[in-house]
């Protein structure tokens, strides 16, 4: 695990699947886009956000680089420590799990099980994160909300498969496909949306079916894009 790396065009890529990943949870949150600024609360948690998805980008990497580790795990404690003695809020330990999780998956070979640790990053994939957006901006929690975040994990899961599954048929991407489109029939997306989705879905498999397994970066890209256009075919 390097201490220090650094590629301007690898650089490049992080920070585009950094900050798509916190759109894309943003999205799902079903909170106006504008509030992120604007909401003192929200832009706390978009911050941690950030921080978040540095360290889960980390996760999803097949080279770990340990400062970028220490550093975001810093920062995470110290911002979640400041949001919990300013709001007493007891709903930061959905954040700490996804957390401490993460550090699992980074950190330790506890997990080393691919389907185990890919189920536990699609768990932990910002879904706290999003809870505690719809909490803070509705001050309640909607069976909507939640059916939102359970096609965020399905979605999480899917668009992640490339980080841990190195080979082999796309037969389980196939099943989860299939489960996220159901989900998609119960928000009752459109038709025209619907068809859209499953064009990307379908055109994540054809990708990773086809690809050359080791080149992470490009399939690493496609995922975030891919997911990208997947949350926004569902969101807006």
């Amino acid at each position: 695990m390097p201490l220090l790396t650094f590629n301007r065009s690898s650089l490049a890529q992080s920070v585009f699947r950094i900050i798509s990943l916190l759109i894309i949870w943003m999205l799902f949150a079903n909170v106006s886009f504008n509030q992120f600024f604007l909401n003192p609360q929200l832009r706390q948690l978009t911050l941690i956000g950030l921080i978040l998805a540095v360290l889960l980008n980390e996760v999803s990497s097949p080279i770990k680089t340990f400062s970028v580790i220490a550093v975001s795990d810093v920062l995470l404690v110290i911002l979640l420590g400041f949001l919990y003695f300013k709001t007493a809020s007891v709903n930061i330990w959905l954040i700490l799990i996804d957390f401490l999780l993460a550090n699992v998956l980074l950190l330790s070979k506890f997990i080393d099980e691919p389907h185990c640790r890919w189920i536990i990053y699609g768990f932990i994939s910002g879904t706290g994160l999003v809870f505690l957006f719809n909490l803070s901006y509705h001050h309640y929690f909607s069976l909507v909300s939640l059916m939102y975040i359970t096609l965020m994990i399905f979605a999480n899961i899917f668009f992640s498969y490339y980080a841990f599954m190195k080979k082999g048929s796309q037969f389980s991407m196939i099943v989860i496909c299939v489960l996220i489109l159901l989900l998609c029939l119960t928000l009752e997306i459109s038709f025209f949306k619907l068809l859209l989705i499953t064009i990307v879905l379908a055109f994540y498999i054809f990708f990773e079916s086809k690809v050359n397994q080791r080149n992470h970066e490009k399939r690493a890209n496609v995922s975030r894009i891919s997911f990208l256009l997947f949350s926004m075919f569902v969101v807006l």
